[in-house]
């Protein structure tokens, strides 16, 4: 950045980056650029909305709203006029910078997760170019001239094919991931070094995305020894080469690139605003739990329309396919199109007059929406009711456990303080978060004829609740050793404001 250094921010989020194994890492000297800023600055804990969804936690610091006003906290959104899901878009959410804009400063943006295409004039603005998330399903960039130069540059080698792994024992094909994270996150440093070079912006957001998705298949490399994975046959695993150090190192590699293109001046804030934790798969009997225990009721074949039992045909064959089939499957159909016919199959044919409380489709906690009378369009449950019903299904979930006597369930909490909170919001009612147990091959229950295997057993790695913020700028802008992601916005905004005129 060329002059007035004291008003440029650049903001760096490592998306999914444990805080933890960050302290860590810097204690032993393995990330130096990070240890230079917190030498300069300082650490703070990041409170998000990770306990509601990992989906929430970048629409609440896009917008400074919390989950209840923003309503998003997942993949799949649920529509109660209409009982049914869509996949989250993105372009209702209004972005911090966008006020910035306005205010007549130039914004540089690059690879913010679920961030909606504002075509910015001034600056850069790049969504999707090596995303861990797919929002639009398409690389965009603005203005003309800096899509037309990127064009013209090495393409993220995770875009388009993802380079799945199809299982956490395949070392072969997490060798190949990490290889494509390590050379993605080298080519993000050198792109968005020349964006900032070139156009000076007053605040620069970049995000790493290739920790999340690499964490995702190889958080068992790091911790071998948890719970989890001893519970489903995990013993004396071989090291990856590379390893997962090597992407948190090679992220701060390019922390340093950045930091010297902005000058050291410049406010600075590195941050995550979730981090990362032990996993094997996602627990997947919660709608047959509610079946089971008389909350819900799947419609039966003579009560459905041609058009359900079609797609209820359709359901069944994904389930019953082969892995190998499902794996050719995605490889030779277009993202769009999996999804968009993945889209009626998501949630499980329900005979609405019998069901008093659901299951959403979800990536890691188990979410619960009630068919409430007068949110949902088919709703059975009175509002004097809703109390009790929640209630009923907190019960019913902390009293579970598995066939060796532990529990299953670590916590259940509402989204909403009351009915009317409830019938506003657009969040599931409760979210559970599993224990340990509810992640064993296989899992059976006690008292229940539930047998239960996780789903994406391939993911070794969950979201874990807090992030972590280092930063470097005045310090009467952020004091305390906590912050929230709703409220992140305010110090960046303050920052590239401080001084202009």
């Amino acid at each position: 950045m060329n002059s007035n250094n004291h008003n440029r921010v650049l903001a760096i989020g490592i998306d999914a980056a444990e805080p933890s194994l960050l302290r860590e890492m810097i204690q032993q000297n393995e990330l130096p650029s990070l240890a230079g800023l917190l030498h300069a600055g300082k650490w703070l804990r990041v409170k998000s909305s990770a306990h509601i969804g990992s989906g929430s936690v970048w629409p609440t610091f896009i917008t400074g709203q919390e989950p209840s006003e923003h309503g998003v906290y997942g993949e799949w959104v649920w529509h109660p006029h209409t009982m049914s899901l869509s996949r989250y878009a993105g372009s209702r959410l209004l972005p911090f910078w966008r006020d910035l804009i306005l205010a007549g400063l130039r914004v540089g943006i690059f690879d913010v997760p679920f961030a909606p295409f504002l075509q910015v004039a001034d600056g850069f603005e790049v969504n999707e170019w090596g995303p861990h998330d797919l929002i639009e399903w398409q690389l965009r960039v603005s203005p003309e001239p800096i899509a037309h130069w990127l064009t013209k540059q090495p393409v993220h080698p995770l875009f388009g094919d993802r380079l799945d792994v199809p299982n956490p024992h395949d070392y072969g094909a997490l060798s190949r991931l990490t290889e494509a994270c390590l050379d993605g996150i080298r080519k993000r440093g050198e792109v968005a070094e020349h964006l900032i070079v070139q156009n000076d912006p007053h605040l620069a957001l970049i995000v790493f995305s290739e920790i999340h998705h690499s964490a995702h298949y190889l958080w068992h490399t790091l911790a071998p020894d948890a719970a989890i994975y001893r519970q489903n046959g995990f013993r004396d695993l071989p090291p990856t080469s590379p390893a997962l150090r090597e992407v948190y190192r090679e992220v701060d590699k390019q922390i340093g690139r950045l930091e010297r293109a902005v000058g050291p001046e410049a406010t600075m804030l590195v941050f995550s605003l979730h981090g990362m934790t032990a996993a094997n798969g996602v627990p997947s009997f919660l709608q047959s739990l509610l079946c089971e225990r008389g909350f819900a009721k799947l419609s039966r074949w003579t009560e459905k329309s041609w058009k359900e039992r079609a797609v209820g045909v359709m359901a069944e064959a994904k389930r019953r396919a082969p892995k190998s089939l499902k794996r050719l499957y995605y490889e030779l159909v277009p993202s769009t199109t999996t999804t968009r016919l993945a889209q009626p199959t998501m949630l499980a044919q329900y005979d609405w007059k019998n069901t008093r409380a659901f299951a959403l489709p979800t990536d890691q906690h188990g979410w619960i929406q009630i068919n409430l009378k007068g949110r949902e369009a088919t709703g059975i449950i009175e509002q004097c009711e809703y109390e009790d019903t929640c209630k009923q299904l907190e019960v019913m979930l902390e009293s579970l456990t598995a066939d060796n006597g532990k529990r299953l369930v670590e916590r259940v909490f509402r989204t909403a303080r009351s009915v009317e909170d409830a019938a506003a919001q657009r969040l599931p009612d409760l979210v559970i978060h599993w224990s340990d147990a509810a992640f064993a091959t296989p899992l059976r229950i006690n008292d229940s004829g539930i047998v239960s295997n996780p789903v994406g057993m391939k993911f070794t790695g969950q979201h874990g609740l807090d992030g972590f913020c280092i930063f470097r700028g005045q310090k009467q802008l952020c004091e305390g050793d906590v912050i929230s992601a709703a409220n992140m916005h305010e110090i960046i905004d303050a920052s590239v404001r401080n001084g202009i005129d």
